[in-house]
């Protein structure tokens, strides 16, 4: 029974990782190939046309950084800004009356793939910023 669980559990985590892993690195592409329409797109949801760039950037180091999987203060900042970004898309989304599942099906995955990717992958042993953050127990 508790293999079936595991295996559940791994399968979860990697499904749902997979989806933001998409949604991340499809944003970071899109942002760049196609930026006059994203761009509007911003704009219209009533956010500034400038966040573009910077977000696609931060978008591709959220990428590298749960790949990763290594520093454990990082990782947690990076499930919550993400999480602000897909609650602020999913609002923009909405009040334009635009297609807004793939924020919705973002933020389902999103905090399954942080709460199963410390039982799957276990707790990473460092932290980024060092003494300022709480080490994770062994």
């Amino acid at each position: 029974m508790s293999f079936m669980k595991d295996k559940l559990k791994v399968f979860a985590y990697w499904f749902s990782t997979a989806i933001v892993l998409f949604l991340l690195g499809f944003a970071a592409v899109t942002y760049h190939v196609i930026h006059e329409q994203q761009a509007g797109f911003f704009t219209a949801f009533g956010y500034p046309e400038y966040l573009v760039y910077p977000l696609a950037y931060l978008k591709i180091v959220a990428f590298l950084v749960i790949v990763t999987h290594r520093y454990n203060d990082l990782r947690d900042m990076v499930y919550a800004a993400y999480f602000l970004n897909m609650v602020l898309a999913l609002v923009g989304h909405i009040n334009y009356g635009d297609f807004y599942g793939h924020a919705l099906v973002g933020l389902i995955a999103l905090p399954i793939s942080y709460l199963l990717g410390n039982q799957v992958r276990g707790i990473p042993k460092k932290n980024l910023f060092g003494r300022w953050t709480h080490t994770p127990e062994a």
